[in-house]
């Protein structure tokens, strides 16, 4: 059990003064980082535990899940500055007075309390997420009546449950071919075979072919796992990258063919989001191929992935 929270509360009556404390803990039943994906049953326990009986008019449990955005821009004229800001609740539950059973004449007493609680997550939750323009959080609150005596607060995170393994094109290596002309120096080709779908924790292979017909000096491949949010709301949207990895190759042999083979270890981020409509917050993910030349205009092209939350079952990368 987490070290609980203790609350005292002072309460003056013919000139006596008694305190009364109490202490709050609200476990879940997961892993060490309270996480839960979208479809699952959450379990936990609410433990009270009271030096002195306490009255109490209910106690009750309340989960909520919150999405909220608010970001700026410019404007020309007055008031130069245009707010887009919204808010909307994707989840709520409530549970009232979870120690109906164990008060007497709404007096509970002296003791340690528990009460397991259960809910279900509905298939469709976005994922728990923060930056600097928006957020979506998921919570439980303990709260009384009245309100001053008791409040605990407990947060947990919602991963989206994205599985594709049923979809046959995500499973299989894909091919994909960029060029580039140079002046004086012929045509390049770099054609990249990897996955198109994949979750946290798979390594990733690149076989990157290369065709380079005036052998073209190259500094190096990198290959950019970038995260690209899109937040809407009523009044707009606006969009965010974040780079979440990247891999590199810098050994060649200028050939005018040649096969490069390197790897990436997808690092544990949240999901693409799938199948949620009008979603405030929405993640997608590209790798971002670049060939980089100490003498020439950098090739760059987009390939857009899928993160999933099962782990892909890929056929044979041969």
């Amino acid at each position: 059990m987490k070290k609980a929270e203790w609350l005292s509360y002072f309460c003056c009556e013919r000139n006596n003064i008694f305190t009364f404390t109490m202490a709050c803990t609200i476990n879940f039943n997961s892993d060490s980082t309270g996480s839960f994906y979208a479809g699952d049953i959450v379990t936990g326990t609410v433990i009270l535990e009271l030096k002195n009986e306490q009255k109490f008019q209910s106690i009750d449990l309340k989960v909520t899940g919150l999405c909220k955005a608010q970001w700026t821009r410019p404007m020309p004229t007055m008031p130069y500055i245009k707010i887009y800001s919204e808010k909307k609740k994707v989840l709520s539950l409530l549970m009232t007075d979870i120690f109906r059973d164990l008060s007497v004449g709404s007096v509970l007493p002296a003791g340690i309390h528990h009460y397991p609680f259960h809910f279900a997550l509905p298939p469709d939750l976005p994922s728990t997420f923060d930056s600097s323009v928006a957020k979506i959080t998921y919570t439980v609150k303990i709260q009384s009546k009245p309100a001053y005596k008791l409040r605990k607060l407990a947060t947990f995170n919602v991963f989206g449950n994205v599985n594709v393994n049923h979809m046959e094109e995500y499973l299989m290596p894909t091919f994909n071919e960029f060029h580039k002309t140079f002046r004086n120096s012929g045509k390049f080709t770099i054609c990249v075979k990897t996955y198109r779908a994949f979750a946290p924790r798979q390594t990733i292979p690149f076989e990157v072919t290369l065709v380079n017909e005036r052998k073209v000096k190259i500094r190096k491949i990198v290959i950019s796992l970038i995260q690209k949010i899109k937040y809407s709301v009523h009044s707009g949207y606006a969009d965010e990258e974040r780079k979440m990895s990247k891999a590199e190759y810098k050994k060649f042999s200028l050939n005018i063919a040649e096969l490069c083979f390197f790897n990436m270890e997808i690092p544990h981020i949240i999901p693409s989001t799938m199948d949620i409509e009008d979603p405030m917050v929405h993640i997608s993910y590209i790798f971002r191929i670049q060939v980089i030349f100490p003498f020439h205009t950098s090739l760059q092209e987009d390939m857009s992935v899928i993160v999933s939350t099962a782990p892909v079952l890929h056929y044979d990368f041969k």
